[in-house]
């Protein structure tokens, strides 16, 4: 028996799911253009959401994006690590795609040590392509907010890259 006017936590998670769920399977999908890891992330992400603390009226879209890139993060991460792997026991790429996996890993890790707000204004700028003012109607934010939220985002992102550089050169001479 609930609570008198609440909504059991599984049907909130359920709506959300009906308002959103499109959404985050497409900001999937739109990266790793693979149905069923699409399909498993978005199942994730809301599994995520009924799990969590956070109570459902104050999920928004913005939580539930940064929930699913993450996951799809762990995932390629997991993949790539895999692939990496069987590349040395193969002999190694021989057309140079080991140097660009490693550069994405660089900068996934580099972004990650980024707060939440600069990760995602980062990822729907560049990787899906919003507009300053589409990132304002998105987040709830004027068009001069995103901006300084871009560009300090960038700031941050650089700077973690020239640490990340840094410390490689520390260690590897």
């Amino acid at each position: 028996m609930h609570e008198r006017g609440r909504v059991p936590r599984s049907e909130s998670i359920a709506a959300l799911y009906d308002t959103y769920g499109d959404e985050v399977y497409r900001f999937i999908y739109r990266r790793c253009r693979d149905h069923s890891l699409s399909q498993d992330i978005t199942q994730e992400t809301f599994l995520t959401a009924l799990r969590g603390p956070t109570e459902p009226e104050n999920i928004t879209a913005g939580w539930l994006i940064t929930v699913a890139r993450n996951r799809l993060f762990d995932a390629l991460r997991r993949q790539v690590s895999y692939e990496q792997r069987l590349e040395l026991l193969i002999g190694g790429a021989e057309d140079g795609r080991t140097e660009d996996i490693s550069e994405r890993l660089r900068v996934e890790a580099a972004l990650q040590k980024l707060s939440v707000d600069h990760r995602l204004v980062l990822t729907l700028h560049y990787v899906d392509g919003y507009t300053v003012p589409a990132l304002g109607d998105h987040l709830g934010r004027s068009s001069k907010s995103v901006e300084a939220l871009v560009t300090r985002a960038r700031r941050a992102l650089r700077a973690e890259l020239e640490q990340s550089n840094e410390t490689e050169r520390r260690t590897y001479g």
